[in-house]
């Protein structure tokens, strides 16, 4: 047996489980399609994630780190382990592992952007 488990419902383009468990090393969709890579990006650069505050991102950590070490609060469910991985992997430096400023996220760089674009717009003489 490979250890792969695709259990159901699994979302088209879902990465199955590895022995029951969520691999939280990769992306929660496929990145062999476009469209996996797609949602990928989005779910990682949604402003919505410049929103977060640091206490939901400090639990988005620790909950991640008890599921690391298969200690996970029991009930927790699938989505609140991807929803975790979402909000660590959209404010967390993938090298360091350090909490990034607000305003060096990729979260940030649409809304940020398009406030410097529109004061430039306004603003220029």
């Amino acid at each position: 047996s490979s250890g792969i488990n695709a259990e159901w419902p699994l979302r088209p383009g879902e990465r199955p489980k590895v022995n029951g468990r969520i691999d939280l090393d990769k992306p929660r969709w496929l990145q062999d399609t476009y469209i996996g890579r797609a949602k990928h990006f989005f779910s990682v650069t949604n402003p919505q994630n410049a929103l977060l505050t640091s206490s939901q991102l400090d639990g988005a950590k620790e909950l991640l780190k008890l599921y690391r070490a298969q200690k996970e609060p029991p009930g927790t469910t699938d989505e609140e382990i991807w929803d975790a991985k979402r909000m660590y992997d959209s404010a967390f430096h993938p090298e360091t592992m350090e909490k990034m400023n607000v305003l060096g996220r990729m979260s940030f760089q649409v809304p940020g952007n398009m406030t410097i674009c529109g004061c430039m717009m306004t603003f220029y003489k």
